[in-house]
């Protein structure tokens, strides 16, 4: 071993010595109100707390946190508190930038961190803690990985230990390796057996700092999902997919969330899934496929739409995201719009953009989700009289302990087959996802096979959720 390798060993172990100590120290200081760090649930399908607890994943795509200011941070996380977020997806990586100038590392070296750079991040997880919320840590992104550490994989240990010995301490901290992990190779598939060395090598620094204790994902492009590189790694606890942002995915020859989600719940082992970026509100439809600002904005309807549809195909819960948000951007001028081919038609003030409807609206999907004893539910098309369509008007069904649920997208009559569920007697009850409202319910028996009209004119938009329980 040269002398220049073992200054470098020497060095990495004293940055991963007083990361711990500074991390302990910090969360000794807030340990009255940490939070129980997360795990899986019994049967592998979804998360819990440490105390056994259910958990569903709600969760906002704040990446570029690290950019605003301290006091906006405190507004941030406390309007999505508000509206019953309880994770924040930030990437804290080479191509951050913080409020006030810093970059993460002295000269582009990921084994020499700016300390001030990276006591903003350790602020940013307490403040998230302090308000009942988890934050999923992207250390970079592949792009990143790929700049930094070339097919450097012993490089790339050395740091997911240093970046994971800092946060150990942390209860509230969960670990996406890597977002966008193919970007490390373009988008271009397959990555290859070096660069997934890389990626993999940083995982399993992660996972020896942190000895287990928080769990870790993989965030690929679109529309793809972490299970196509990664799934038979022992470290990846939770598969996570990037649908995209397309407003209805086969209409660009894309898999739609539900696809992958149920592709991912028919692994083996079996692990977590979940969408952790479907099309961002008040994005263009197909933006980087069209790259058209004058293509249908997604709006409320069509963030519902995708978070129903993954977490009634299995998922363990669903990211929210809006196109204003997830950079904080703040328009230079009245009527300004980014474009292509690095913008995605951002357009409105991020402090204005967080009342947006959809992202209000997913709260009553946790709601819904929680009222029940969702870990022992199931995907079950089979409840269906007919294959649900193709498209934006696909429905979807699933079942647990005394209850089943129904999804009409666009408020489209269906059929369900009542003695699938083996009840005697059964009540129907319409849920709105607009309003976590519910209408009033009838009672049947729970045989044959039952019409169902949801409320009002079908459309885009009238989504309803049918939700049945045993009454006999």
């Amino acid at each position: 071993m040269t002398r220049r390798a073992v200054l470098s060993t020497v060095t990495v172990a004293m940055l991963i010595s007083v990361a711990a100590q500074y991390v302990a120290g910090a969360d000794a200081k807030s340990s009255d109100t940490a939070l129980p760090r997360l795990r899986l649930s019994t049967n592998g399908r979804f998360l819990a707390t440490g105390n056994g607890q259910p958990f569903f994943w709600l969760a906002d795509t704040g990446w570029w946190m690290a950019g605003i200011t301290p006091d906006e941070v405190d507004l941030y996380l406390k309007k999505r508190s508000e509206q019953r977020f309880n994770v924040i997806q930030f990437h804290c990586g080479r191509l951050v930038t913080d409020y006030a100038g810093r970059r993460p590392f002295h000269g582009d070296d990921p084994l020499v961190p700016d300390e001030d750079y990276w006591r903003n991040v350790d602020s940013i997880v307490t403040k998230a803690g302090a308000r009942g919320l988890y934050v999923a840590l992207v250390p970079l992104w592949g792009e990143e990985y790929g700049r930094l550490f070339g097919t450097d994989a012993e490089k790339a240990l050395k740091f997911g230990r240093w970046i994971g010995a800092r946060f150990a301490a942390r209860t509230n901290v969960v670990w996406i390796a890597s977002g966008e992990h193919d970007s490390i190779n373009g988008f271009r598939l397959p990555i290859s057996a070096a660069q997934k060395s890389v990626l993999t090598a940083a995982a399993r620094g992660l996972r020896e700092a942190t000895g287990g204790g928080q769990l870790i994902t993989v965030h690929p492009g679109a529309a793809r999902t972490s299970s196509g590189d990664f799934h038979g790694e022992s470290w990846l606890d939770f598969n996570m997919l990037q649908s995209g942002h397309q407003m209805d995915s086969a209409a660009y020859g894309l898999a739609e969330n539900h696809a992958l989600i149920a592709h991912d719940y028919g692994l083996m082992p079996v692990k977590p899934v979940l969408d952790g970026e479907p099309i961002y509100e008040d994005t263009p439809d197909a933006i980087w496929i069209r790259r058209d600002l004058a293509k249908p904005r997604a709006d409320a309807a069509a963030v519902r739409r995708k978070a129903y549809w993954s977490v009634f195909a299995g998922a363990c819960g669903h990211t929210y995201g809006n196109n204003n948000v997830f950079g904080f951007f703040v328009p230079p001028s009245a009527g300004f719009v980014t474009r292509p081919p690095t913008g995605s038609g951002s357009r409105e003030l991020w402090k204005t953009a967080l009342d947006a409807p959809g992202g209000a609206q997913l709260c009553h999907l946790r709601e819904l989700m929680e009222s029940r004893p969702f870990l022992t539910q199931v995907p079950d098309l089979s409840l269906l009289g007919s294959p649900p369509e193709a498209g934006n008007g696909h429905t979807g069904a699933l079942r647990g302990d005394g209850y089943a649920m129904v999804y009409s997208p666009m408020g489209r009559p269906f059929s369900v087959r009542l003695e699938q569920l083996g009840w005697r007697e059964v009540s129907l009850t319409w849920f709105d996802p607009r309003t976590g409202g519910y209408e009033a319910s009838e009672r049947t028996s729970g045989n044959g096979l039952r019409q169902c009209d949801p409320p009002g004119d079908a459309g885009d938009g009238n989504d309803w959720v049918l939700v049945l329980e045993r009454r006999g």
